[in-house]
């Protein structure tokens, strides 16, 4: 089967050759995104900024560690067109624990909204760790 793309304004060249107006648009149906998708974009999402993280899971769940080139995990609750987050998320070290949250907190609120076209009420944030900056010399106390 394949999937054709309409553009507004044009013309349905089916049987009744009419041109596509509001009338044909209520006749196409509905669209549902999936809780699934809106984890995927909401990771995706928070992956993208500096200094958020996720965790590596390792085989079978062993082996796992903090890694921030991974996403952090999203958990979505869907109610209609209602979307409340869950995720858990590492920050690099020293980044400011609470200005980092709420940044995440907008953008994800921002970029879920427009890319899933739903409306984010909630978003909570679990910070599970904290990493180093790279290549930054530990104190030795003397």
């Amino acid at each position: 089967m394949m999937a054709s793309a309409h553009r507004p304004g044009s013309t349905q060249s089916g049987e009744s050759g009419r041109p596509d107006g509001p009338e044909s648009t209520a006749q196409r149906g509905s669209l549902v995104i999936a809780d699934r998708v809106v984890e995927k974009i909401a990771a995706q999402c928070a992956s993208e900024l500096s200094g958020v993280g996720g965790r590596e899971r390792g085989f079978l769940g062993v082996g796992g560690h903090a890694d921030l080139d991974s996403r952090p995990q999203v958990k979505v609750e869907l109610t209609g067109s209602i979307a409340v987050l869950s995720v858990d998320l590492g920050i690099e070290y020293p980044l400011p624990i609470e200005e980092t949250t709420e940044r995440v907190r907008e953008t994800l609120v921002r970029t879920v909204s427009d890319m899933a076209g739903v409306e984010v009420r909630q978003v909570d944030i679990r910070v599970k760790y904290l990493v180093p900056q790279q290549g930054r010399q530990e104190r030795v106390l003397l």
